[in-house]
C-alpha cells in the first residue's frame, strides 16, 4: 500500500492518501486538511478516490468532509459502526476486527475508544502500518479531557490493542505533535512512559502528570 502524508488543518493535523498500486483505487484517512493539494496529487497519479476513512468524528478530523463529498458525491465514508455524528446515506459502519478492502489492499479495523467513543484505527498488516487518529501519537496517547472521553477505555485500547501489534508497525497518527511525523511502535514504547505502564492506575498517573505539566 502506498501512502502520501499531508499536513495542515486545525492543529497540525495529518491526513493520509493511501492507494493500491494494482488497481489505482485510493482512500483518504481523515478529511482534516484542505483537499486542494490532495486532489492535485490524485489527478497527477491518475488515482480513483473510492473511500474516506474516518478515525473518529471530532470536528477537526472531518473539517473538510463536505468539500470532499461535494467533489465526490458517492464517496464511501468508512467509520465506526456507532458514530457520534450523522454521515448520511454513503456511510459504511465498521466493526471491531472487520477487514475492509481498498483494491487489493486490506485494512483491519481496531475499535479503540477512550479519546472518543467512535475512535477506530486502520491497520494494514501486510505493510506493517496503522493509522491511529488521536488514540496514539508520537510520544504519547490522545487526551481524555473531553466530555465523552474515558481514560479506562483508552488504557484498554492502548495496552490490549495497539501495543499488541508487531513492534515494527509504523504509527501514522492524526496530528504532528512529536519530534517526527511517524514512528515505529517499538520506538514509541521505548521513548515514552505512556506506553511503559504496568497497570491502569499507573497509566492514569502518567496521564494526570502530563495534564498537570501542560
Amino acid at each position: 500500500m502506498k501512502i502520501k502524508t499531508f499536513l495542515g488543518g486545525y492543529d497540525k493535523n495529518l491526513s493520509y492518501l493511501v492507494w493500491c498500486e494494482t488497481t489505482g483505487l485510493a482512500g483518504i484517512v481523515d478529511a482534516a486538511v484542505d483537499i486542494t493539494e490532495i486532489l492535485e496529487f490524485i489527478n497527477s497519479k491518475n488515482l480513483i478516490l473510492e473511500k474516506l476513512f474516518i478515525t473518529h468524528s471530532h470536528f477537526d478530523h472531518i473539517r473538510y468532509l463536505e468539500d470532499l463529498t461535494h467533489q465526490f458525491p458517492q464517496l464511501q465514508l468508512c467509520g465506526y459502526n456507532f458514530p457520534e455524528e450523522e454521515f448520511g446515506d454513503y456511510f459504511r459502519g465498521l466493526t471491531h476486527h472487520e477487514i475492509i478492502p481498498l483494491g487489493t489492499e486490506m485494512l483491519t479495523i481496531l475499535h479503540t475508544p477512550g479519546h472518543y467513543p467512535d475512535s477506530i484505527c486502520f491497520w494494514n498488516k501486510k505493510d506493517n502500518c496503522v493509522f491511529t487518529g488521536d488514540t496514539m501519537f508520537v510520544g504519547r496517547t490522545g487526551r481524555t479531557i473531553g466530555a465523552k472521553s474515558n481514560i479506562s477505555h483508552l488504557y484498554t485500547s492502548i495496552y490490549d490493542e495497539l501495543l499488541k501489534l508487531p513492534p515494527q508497525t509504523i504509527i501514522y497518527s492524526g496530528h504532528h505533535y512529536g519530534f517526527k511525523k511517524i514512528i515505529t511502535l517499538k520506538e514509541n514504547v521505548r521513548l515514552s512512559s505512556f506506553f511503559q505502564c504496568n497497570s491502569e492506575s499507573e497509566f492514569i498517573q502518567v496521564m494526570k502528570q502530563y495534564e498537570k505539566n501542560r
